[in-house]
């Protein structure tokens, strides 16, 4: 039976020392901890998966370390627990560690379930918001920031610079804006509807 770690260091959460700490304590090498840092790929994740086998441990922080969204997390917990065969510990939770042989197949079955019970609750209300947006756009009602009212010294400049009578320079000086927030707007002026 071997030891793995993982560690994905969000932004906001447990520092990687201190994660690696926790593992320590757990008795997992330093050779057998995955990490994956910030909130963008799970390359190390993916790794782990391919080597954890039935029987071994993986150590988590957190029940989020398996992903975003309890979807995500549910089916990672059972692919982990059911499909490999393999026995997590979260540090967080003790309660919830599968390494108890007499009721490992309750903890697997129970967490499982309430992760599926809280991604399809999660869904439904994605449905009712996108439900809620729709008739509400049917209603009229504009959502995002109001498009910007151009004021008269704004299209003055902008007419003279579209007829080459201003340069870039004197119509930037003349707005006060960047090149950048010029042409810009510049574009957003032009696309307008008249």
């Amino acid at each position: 039976m071997a030891k793995y770690g993982y560690i994905r260091n969000a932004p906001g959460g447990p520092t990687v020392k201190k994660q690696m700490q926790l593992m320590a304590q757990y008795g997992v090498g330093k050779d057998h901890i995955y990490i994956d840092e910030g909130r963008g790929g799970r390359k190390q994740y993916f790794e782990l998966l391919q080597k954890i086998c039935r029987g071994d441990l993986l150590v988590i922080k957190s029940l989020s370390s398996l992903g975003d969204g309890y979807e995500c997390i549910a089916r990672d917990w059972l692919r982990i627990t059911e499909a490999i065969g393999a026995d997590i510990c979260i540090a967080d939770m003790p309660a919830i560690d599968t390494r108890v042989s007499s009721d490992r197949k309750l903890i697997v079955s129970a967490v499982g379930q309430l992760l599926n019970y809280y991604a399809d609750r999660q869904r439904a209300r994605s449905a009712s918001q996108a439900k809620g947006i729709e008739s509400a756009r049917q209603r009229g009602v504009k959502f995002g920031r109001p498009p910007k009212k151009y004021d008269d010294k704004f299209i003055e400049v902008a007419e003279k610079y579209r007829q080459r009578k201003l340069s870039l320079s004197e119509a930037l000086a003349l707005t006060g804006m960047k090149q950048s927030s010029f042409y810009y707007h510049m574009r957003k002026f032009d696309n307008r509807s008249i």
